[in-house]
């Protein structure tokens, strides 16, 4: 198992543990899944993308109500395909280039963007064609009015990590149906 699963799989039993309500997380994603994301994208899937697809590929929650991260869940293959297709298509052409260096290439929206957790328009996503201070595969929360902050983290491993330590930490707390990460948002 890789460090992006182990990470994942840590975090997973703490949802599970503290928020026993939560969506239920689904099988792992096969090859042709992944493969099935990559077409209907157009990019090339980063391996810790890949490593946590295949660990879990998104929780059961079409209504998606019980969100464990700051109310996002996690997205089904389908999901990520749907959103990032539908940001593509509403605000791709409303992006405009951001002066270099700084964290993005983009305003509102790049194709290079690929969201894996969501809430009512907002998405945690991986930044896969960062900014010259950017680093490739970063975490990005992209707020349905997309003022961008620095990013959540550098890559998906840092970021699943990070939100485990958050409420190991004490620095996360359950609420609801959701666990509250303060610094993630």
């Amino acid at each position: 198992m890789n460090q992006t699963a182990r990470e994942f799989v840590r975090l997973r039993a703490i949802i599970e543990r503290l928020l026993p309500e939560t969506a239920p997380f689904r099988p792992g994603a096969t090859d042709h899944d992944l493969e099935r994301l990559a077409a209907a994208t157009g990019l090339v899937l980063p391996a810790a993308l890949c490593a946590l697809l295949r660990t879990s590929a998104g929780q059961d929650d079409p209504d998606q109500l019980y969100g464990p991260l700051n109310f996002h869940h996690f997205l089904t293959i389908d999901e990520i395909i749907e959103m990032h297709h539908m940001l593509t298509d509403a605000v791709g052409d409303m992006a405009t280039p951001v002066e270099q260096p700084a964290f993005y290439k983009w305003t509102v929206w790049s194709q290079s963007w690929l969201p894996f957790l969501a809430f009512q328009g907002d998405c945690y996503l991986l930044d896969l064609d960062p900014g010259d201070r950017g680093t490739a595969g970063q975490v990005v929360f992209r707020p349905n009015v997309p003022d961008l902050d620095e990013p959540k983290a550098p890559s998906l491993t840092a970021f699943l990590a990070r939100a485990a330590d958050l409420v190991e930490t004490g620095h996360g707390y359950a609420e609801e149906s959701t666990l509250v990460l303060l610094d993630l948002c």
